[in-house]
């Protein structure tokens, strides 16, 4: 009795090129998919890390005294001076905030203005204003806090 003799057995070269090409494709999405999600991950720590600073020093300025040096229109501007972000300690310089940066260095800055008597006569418009830099441009965020003398 002679034995059974069945077709060679194994994976021809096409066969395995093929398999190899569609794990690369897996592979390069997979590899795609994780960069874009550490991209995603940065940006929303720089951006958590600039909010968190700008929340800060807004509470740190809800908590003073209505009348304190640190609340004060330094320039006079009211209103419009509530989005400044320039700052060169002089208080004579348009488009400067009334204070900041803090810190003067660095990919993060925090500055605030403050407008007397906005919205209404006997209270304060505080906006606060947090800079960081993501790839090399510069992104922001605003709070604003308006208190009365009465706070």
């Amino acid at each position: 009795m002679t034995g059974y003799r069945g077709k060679n057995q194994g994976f021809s070269l096409v066969e395995v090129l093929v398999a190899l090409a569609i794990f690369l494709i897996g592979v390069l999405a997979v590899a795609t998919l994780q960069l874009t999600s550490i991209s995603a991950n940065t940006k929303a720590n720089l951006m958590t890390s600039g909010t968190n600073l700008t929340k800060s020093k807004l509470e740190e300025l809800m908590a003073l005294n209505f009348g304190n040096a640190d609340l004060q229109d330094l320039d006079g501007d009211g209103a419009a001076g509530l989005g400044d972000i320039g700052f060169d300690d002089k208080t004579d310089t348009l488009g400067d905030a009334d204070y900041g940066p803090i810190p003067d260095t660095g990919s993060q800055r925090v500055y605030w203005n403050v407008a007397q008597n906005v919205p209404a006569s006997g209270m304060l418009t505080i906006r606060v204003i947090g800079r960081w830099q993501e790839k090399g441009q510069w992104k922001e965020t605003r709070l604003d806090f308006v208190r009365s003398s009465s706070y």
